[in-house]
């Protein structure tokens, strides 16, 4: 890890940390996460690092919140579109993340491996599924009562399919563009409703 300058203001300086420490999750994972060697390349010493954050758990909290803001704020552009489309959204964030910032997808697969090993890193994880997959009902609800999706459609079961979907194809190492585009369209085609009812939505 290369050294950086040193004088930087307070919130910086931790915004910094994080960026050094997210980096050493994502490239190296946990076994890389020392924190000895991050404050090294913040350029600073250890003990203004426990300033900041004062334990390692700590600094994990802080990776997880940065994950958490990086995934809110990193979204891929979204595409003007006749109809709104509750799948096509999630995916397409998915396939942004690979191409351009990997290391989001990374550190999300450390914590999530880490979680069931770690207390406190399954609390952090439960958070941001619960976090994504309230975005995912969100949407579902509003494309069914747009005549979009089946009537009989449960929004929280079904934001569950999408999230296991996506997560599961996520947490593949090789991700593949063609995979993640055939398994939204899939779930289109069996949650969407029948032609008829879509088409009366659209003169409503």
């Amino acid at each position: 890890m290369s050294k950086v300058r040193t004088r930087l203001p307070p919130d910086e300086r931790r915004k910094l940390i994080l960026e050094v420490a997210f980096k050493a999750l994502a490239h190296e994972g946990f076994e890389g996460l020392r924190t000895r060697d991050i404050a090294a390349a913040a350029g600073i010493n250890s003990a203004t690092l426990h300033h900041y954050f004062e334990t390692k758990q700590d600094l994990i909290e802080g990776i997880a919140e940065h994950l958490e803001h990086r995934l809110r704020t990193e979204r891929a552009p979204s595409a003007p579109d006749d109809e709104p489309d509750p799948f096509a959204r999630q995916f397409e964030d998915l396939l942004f993340y690979h191409k351009k910032s990997p290391e989001i997808l990374a550190v999300y697969r450390e914590l999530v491996a880490r979680a069931p090993r770690d207390a406190a890193i399954r609390t952090l994880v439960v958070r941001l599924h619960s976090s994504w997959k309230a975005g995912i009902v969100s949407s579902l609800s509003h494309a069914r009562a747009q005549g979009l999706l089946r009537e009989d459609l449960d929004p929280d079961a079904a934001a569950g399919l999408v999230l296991s979907t996506a997560w599961g194809l996520l947490a593949q190492i090789f991700l593949s563009p063609a995979e993640l585009k055939a398994a939204a369209a899939q779930l289109r085609i069996l949650l969407q409703a029948p032609a008829a009812t879509r088409a009366r939505s659209r003169k409503v």
